[in-house]
């Protein structure tokens, strides 16, 4: 069965990530990749981790068109499966990412998963959605901790994918996500945090499976 699980490898090492993204790769639809990796050894690791499996950047772009158009092309480049951008910069900002991602599929944050982005984001939500929509980009990403707001995202956009942070350590569950509209679920730290981690994704890959009614 396709595994609806992408896992967030959040570590500053490059060599731990690569050697983690081996174990998994079978048992994932892909991994997340943050700056912090990118920091120790340059944009060649998303080539080498493509290798591996699919590659989304969660570079969390958020710049001018130019700048942001750069990052995007790089990263497409690179060979990563997708990037995940903000849209809280508004239309041509997120346009610029969407056109120069070509092929690669671009996932806009409309929503997160830490208390703080209730202080200014959430009551944007709607419109985060609304000005993503209009790019035409292929996913968002959404708390799979907060199902209310999951529930509404997925209403306002019934045709996009949905990646869901904030399941495990943070309080949510995949399951929960899944049935909230969810179609993929992005979890860290219990798996990379665990001492076998083929088994931790394997384990969530089984509760995916019995949300969905596939297990």
């Amino acid at each position: 069965m396709d595994s609806r699980l992408i896992v967030a490898l959040d570590l500053a090492d490059s060599n731990q990530v690569l050697e983690i993204a081996k174990k998994i790769s079978n048992e994932v639809f892909a991994v997340k990749l943050q700056w912090i990796t990118v920091m120790d050894k340059g944009i060649s690791v998303v080539k080498e981790l493509s290798k591996i499996t699919r590659v989304l950047c969660d570079f969390k772009v958020a710049d001018i068109p130019y700048t942001n158009s750069n990052i995007a092309s790089r990263v497409a480049n690179s060979n990563a499966w997708g990037i995940i951008t903000h849209s809280f910069l508004g239309r041509d900002s997120l346009s610029a990412v969407v056109e120069a991602a070509g092929n690669m599929k671009v996932f806009s944050v409309v929503a997160m998963s830490h208390p703080g982005y209730s202080e200014f984001m959430k009551e944007h939500v709607h419109d985060l959605v609304k000005v993503s929509t209009d790019c035409g980009v292929y996913g968002m990403i959404a708390p799979g901790n907060d199902y209310k707001m999951l529930r509404e995202i997925r209403d306002l956009a019934p045709d996009v994918k949905i990646a869901t942070p904030g399941v495990g350590a943070q309080g949510g569950s995949a399951v929960m996500a899944i049935e909230a509209g969810a179609d993929y679920v992005i979890v860290g730290r219990g798996v990379y945090g665990s001492s076998d981690p083929v088994a931790s994704t394997r384990a969530i890959n089984q509760e995916i499976w019995s949300a969905l009614g596939m297990a």
